[in-house]
């Protein structure tokens, strides 16, 4: 998978996870506004799993997870080290 379809999947399942396209708005806190729940979190988390993108919560500064685009990121970087994103 190129790292384009990576990243149009990944903010797919983000989507899908907070159950709305609002979560992929540029500058809107994810945390804050509510949009990225515990739920969203274990359903985005489960499906990068089924991409074969593991991300351990406790591995991972908090931080990380505020914005579509931190999140986007974050998954690439875990998705080339497991060799998912070439």
């Amino acid at each position: 998978m190129n790292e384009a379809q990576f990243e149009n999947q990944v903010r797919r399942l983000l989507a899908e996870a907070c159950g709305s396209a609002a979560a992929l708005r540029e500058g809107i806190d994810l945390l804050e506004s509510g949009l990225l729940d515990s739920l969203a979190f274990i359903t985005l988390l489960d499906g990068l799993e089924d991409m074969g993108v593991e991300i351990q919560p406790t591995q991972v500064e908090r931080e990380a997870f505020r914005t579509a685009a931190g999140i986007v990121e974050l998954c690439k970087t875990f998705a080339r080290e497991a060799g998912v994103v070439v």
